[in-house]
C-alpha cells in the first residue's frame, strides 16, 4: 500500500478539523471579555457549543475541563483514522494528559479525596482511548496511595509509580511521583519518535525532540527558582537529549543561580526561545511559549511539503492542542482580572 493511500482517510479527518478550528482573530477578541459567561456565551456559538449547552455559571476550572475534552475527541478521531505504524508514537505524545490523569489521582488520595470527587477531575476519555479506563476506575476506589499503584502492577507506568512510591514513603511528599512520571513521560516519547519509520522520524523529532528538549531546561530553571540542590534537579530531569549535550545540561544544573543557567541556555539551539521579561516566572512561561509557537511552525511547514507522513496528523494535533491551550489562557486571565494585553502577548 502506498503512503498517499495510508494517509488518505487522516488527511480527509484533519482537513475537516482544521476548517472547525477558531480564527486567531476570534481567540484575541475573546481575550476582551469582561467576564467568564461572556466568553461562554461567545463560545456556544462554536464548535464548543455541544459541550457547553446550556449550563450556567460555570467556574474556569469546569470550563477548562469541557476544553480539554473537545480536544480529546478531535484527538481520538486523527488517532482512530492514522496509519498503524504511527499510532504508538501518537498515543505516546497523548500520554501527557494520562499522566496527568495519575498526578491528580495521587494527590487526590494523599488527600483522601472521596472516589466520586476523583472520578469527577480525570479525563476518562483519554483513558477510553489509551485503555486504561478500568486501571483508573479501581485505583480512584483504592483505600490509599500504595492500594491505588497496585492497579497499575505490569503497565508501562510501574517502574516510575514505583519510584515514586518508594521516594513517598521515605518524605510524605507526592512531588517524587510528578517528577518519575514526567521523565518517564518525555523519555518515551522521544524513544516512539526515534523508532518510526524513516519517512516519519524527522516530523516526529522536531515535536519530541524538542519537548524534551525544553522541558529540561525548564525544569532546571523552576529547580533553581526552588533551591533545590543539584541531586534533587538531576531527579526531575529526564536521561536523553535531542539537541541539547550531556555536558550543556550539566553546566546548567551545576550553575550558581536562575541567572547562570539563563547564560548557558543561551548558548544552546534553545536560545533562540529565550527572552527577557518583567520577572524570571514571566520569562520562563514566555520561553514555553515561544518553543510551542516553533514547533507547530515547523510542523505546518512539514504538512505541507510532505502532506503523508505523520506531520499530517500532528499539524491538526497541535492546532487543536494549541487552541485549547489559548482558551484555557484566556479564561484564567479573565478570572485573576489580567488585562486583555497581558492575556494576548501570552497567546500561542
Amino acid at each position: 500500500m502506498s503512503r498517499a493511500t495510508k494517509y488518505s482517510q487522516v488527511i480527509v479527518k484533519a482537513s475537516a478539523e482544521r476548517s472547525r478550528l477558531l480564527s486567531k482573530e476570534y481567540i484575541r477578541n475573546l481575550a476582551e471579555c469582561k467576564s467568564l459567561s461572556e466568553m461562554i456565551s461567545q463560545l456556544r456559538g462554536t464548535v464548543y457549543g455541544h459541550l457547553l449547552g446550556e449550563a450556567e455559571n460555570l467556574t474556569a476550572a469546569r470550563l477548562q475541563y469541557l476544553l480539554k475534552e473537545e480536544f480529546v475527541r478531535v484527538y481520538g478521531k486523527i488517532l482512530a483514522y492514522s496509519p498503524s505504524e504511527i499510532r504508538e508514537m501518537l498515543e505516546s505524545y497523548l500520554r501527557y494528559l494520562e499522566v496527568e490523569n495519575l498526578e491528580i489521582l495521587i494527590r487526590m488520595k494523599s488527600m483522601k479525596a472521596p472516589y466520586e470527587s476523583i472520578v469527577d477531575r480525570l479525563h476518562l476519555s483519554v483513558e477510553d482511548i489509551l485503555r486504561m479506563k478500568n486501571k483508573f476506575i479501581q485505583a480512584a476506589k483504592a483505600n490509599d496511595i500504595k492500594s491505588a499503584i497496585e492497579n497499575f502492577r505490569n503497565t508501562i507506568y510501574e517502574s516510575a509509580l514505583s519510584e515514586g512510591l518508594k521516594r513517598y514513603e521515605e518524605t510524605g511528599s507526592t512531588r517524587f511521583f510528578n517528577f518519575s512520571l514526567s521523565r518517564f513521560y518525555f523519555d518515551n516519547l522521544l524513544e516512539s519518535a526515534r523508532s518510526l519509520p524513516k519517512e516519519d522520524r524527522d516530523a516526529a523529532l522536531i515535536l519530541a525532540g524538542i519537548k524534551v528538549d525544553t522541558f529540561n531546561i525548564a525544569a532546571i530553571i523552576r529547580s533553581k527558582i526552588l533551591n533545590y540542590p543539584p541531586h534533587l534537579t538531576f531527579w526531575t530531569i529526564t536521561r536523553h537529549f535531542h539537541l541539547l549535550s550531556e555536558e550543556q545540561v550539566r553546566n546548567m544544573v551545576s550553575s550558581d543561580d536562575v541567572n547562570s543557567v539563563l547564560d548557558h541556555v543561551r548558548t544552546t539551539y534553545y536560545g533562540r526561545f529565550l527572552t527577557s521579561r518583567r520577572s524570571i516566572e514571566e520569562t520562563l512561561m514566555n520561553f514555553e511559549r515561544n518553543s510551542e509557537d516553533f514547533i507547530l511552525r515547523k510542523i505546518i511547514e512539514k504538512r505541507i511539503v510532505e502532506p503523508f507522513t505523520i506531520a499530517s496528523p500532528l499539524d491538526i494535533i497541535l492546532r487543536k492542542e494549541a487552541e485549547m491551550k489559548n482558551l484555557i489562557l484566556i479564561s484564567s486571565g479573565i478570572e485573576f482580572r489580567w488585562t486583555p494585553e497581558d492575556i494576548v502577548s501570552l497567546l500561542i
